[in-house]
């Protein structure tokens, strides 16, 4: 299909229409395939989850670089230590002072 429209002198949409249609008309065109409705959700969902993961991670690396600024190293902080980690921080006088 490509080739045959790239023949023309002035490719525009308004040109192409014809030669597609007349293409679809001989029939030189291959099916393609086209994904279910399922393996597209299913991709959307894990590409949403990858994505909280990756700015989950940023905001982590964030305050881990902020805090290093008042000489404050967090270690290894898990999911479930975290808010212990951050809470002390805030205690800190060097840190919040309101």
């Amino acid at each position: 299909m490509k080739a045959a429209l790239s023949a023309q002198i002035n490719k525009t949409d308004r040109n192409d229409a014809p030669g597609i249609a007349q293409m679809m008309r001989v029939g030189l065109y291959k099916p393609v395939h086209v994904k279910s409705v399922r393996s597209q959700e299913i991709r959307m969902l894990l590409t949403a989850c990858k994505f909280v993961q990756t700015k989950i991670l940023d905001a982590e690396n964030n305050l881990r670089g902020l805090l290093r600024n008042f000489g404050l190293k967090v270690g290894a902080v898990t999911r479930l230590s975290s808010s212990g980690a951050l809470s002390s921080c805030s205690n800190n006088p060097r840190i919040c002072t309101w």
